[in-house]
């Protein structure tokens, strides 16, 4: 098995974990298409909804949706993931689906997606060596989350995938991309906690 459909393997054997789970946020069950969006957020412990993510990281729903849709589009695995999605609910090709809409009566918990810790390391290094798609934001998510904010990362990412989902992760999430020579990328934590 190469290594594209192990990673397609593993985010779908995710999936069918997560489809059913409460988010951590609003306790809406989750439908593949949000288990998605929390994977591809690295939100593979703690899923929220696509909606409670747009929020904490102070993003409208759409622009939030067009964002990740950027991401998925350009991985293998994250796009079969959508469409095991789809397949699940019944949607038609390339429409965004119905259920990504937060409802009327929505309103998320204030759980904070991550915090800035007040005080703490202000620089760190990760070799990811060739980890990707949902691992990798994972890790990500939580090494950025140990930092003080604006802290540095200095991080090592060999898989193939990284030119493209690190300088979008950082977009959606706010943290800034410093430098961008692949594999090493510079990191600097968002300021506020979003």
């Amino acid at each position: 098995m190469n290594a594209g459909s192990r990673e397609t393997a593993d985010i779908l054997r995710e999936l069918e974990v997560l489809e059913g789970a409460r988010c951590a946020g609003c306790r809406r069950a989750l439908c593949g298409h949000h288990a998605l969006v929390a994977l591809v957020m690295g939100f593979k412990s703690a899923p929220r909804c696509a909606g409670c993510l747009a929020s904490a990281l102070d993003l409208g729903i759409d622009g939030f949706l067009d964002q990740v849709g950027e991401l998925v589009r350009h991985r293998d695995c994250y796009r079969s993931g959508w469409a095991w999605a789809d397949g699940r609910e019944g949607v038609p090709n390339g429409e965004r689906p119905p259920c990504l809409q937060p409802p009327e009566d929505w309103k998320p918990r204030s759980l904070p997606v991550s915090a800035a810790p007040t005080s703490g390391p202000t620089e760190d290094a990760w070799d990811a060596g060739g980890m990707g798609c949902g691992d990798l934001v994972l890790e990500l998510r939580i090494r950025l989350g140990r930092l003080a904010a604006g802290g540095i990362l200095r991080l090592v990412a060999q898989d193939p995938g990284a030119p493209e989902d690190i300088p979008a992760w950082c977009r959606l999430t706010g943290h800034t991309l410093l430098e961008a020579k692949h594999p090493e990328y510079t990191i600097r934590r968002r300021e506020d906690p979003r």
